[in-house]
C-alpha cells in the first residue's frame, strides 16, 4: 500500500501548460495521443500535470518532438531525476550527484523555480533567497557556468502537492528545457 509520501514522490515528469480547464484537458489528450498508457497522471494543479513514466527522459522527448510546430497549450515537458524535501542540504547532495554527470568540458547553469529552505546563523528555519540558494548549490560544482547558452541545466522546481512542498530536481540538456511553443529555453 502506498503512503501519501510515496504517492507524492512518485511523479517523474512535470508538464506545464496554459491556464484553464480546457487547456488542461487539451494537454492531457495530446499527451495520451502521443504516449498512450506509457504514462500515468499522478496529480494536477494550476497549469501543472505530474506524470509517472518508466523512462521519463525518453517519454518527455517524444512528447516534445511530436508537439513541435503544432498548436498546443503545453509549454514544457520536464523529466525529473529525483524528488526531495526542499531543504538546501538535501537538494545540494542530489545536485552534486547529478552535476558529476556533466562532461568536464561542458557548461551548465542552475535554474530554480520556487524557494529552498535552510537554517540561519541562529539555527532558525528560514526561506532562502533564490540567488543565495544558487550560490550554495554551485559552490562545489567543478564545471564552467554559462548563464545564456549552457550545455546543461540543473533545474529545481519546488511544488506543493497535497499541502506538502517537494523539490523536483532535473539534469537537463538544453533541448530538454525548451519551451514547446517557442522552441527555446
Amino acid at each position: 500500500m502506498l503512503t501519501l509520501k510515496d504517492e507524492i514522490m512518485e511523479f517523474n515528469i512535470i508538464v506545464t501548460h496554459e491556464p484553464g480547464r480546457d487547456n488542461y484537458y487539451w494537454a492531457l489528450n495530446q499527451i495520451r495521443d502521443i504516449v498512450g498508457h506509457e504514462v500515468r497522471v499522478v496529480y494536477s494543479k494550476q497549469s501543472l500535470i505530474f506524470l509517472k513514466a518508466k523512462d521519463p527522459h525518453e517519454i518527455a522527448r517524444r512528447i516534445r518532438s511530436a508537439l513541435k510546430g503544432s498548436s498546443t497549450p503545453i509549454f514544457r515537458v520536464i523529466p525529473v531525476d529525483v524528488i526531495v524535501d526542499p531543504l538546501i542540504t538535501q537538494v545540494k547532495n542530489e545536485v552534486l550527484k547529478l552535476a558529476s554527470k556533466i562532461p568536464k568540458n561542458e557548461t551548465y547553469r542552475i535554474t530554480i523555480q520556487g524557494h529552498l529552505y535552510g537554517f540561519d546563523e541562529h539555527g532558525r528555519f528560514t526561506r532562502l533567497h533564490t540567488m543565495d540558494s544558487i550560490k550554495i548549490l554551485a559552490s562545489d560544482i567543478d564545471r564552467k557556468v554559462n548563464l545564456t547558452n549552457p550545455h546543461w541545466i540543473l533545474f529545481i522546481k519546488v511544488v506543493t502537492i497535497r499541502s506538502r512542498e517537494v523539490a523536483a530536481i532535473s539534469l537537463l540538456q538544453r533541448s530538454e528545457f525548451e519551451n514547446v511553443q517557442r522552441g527555446s529555453a
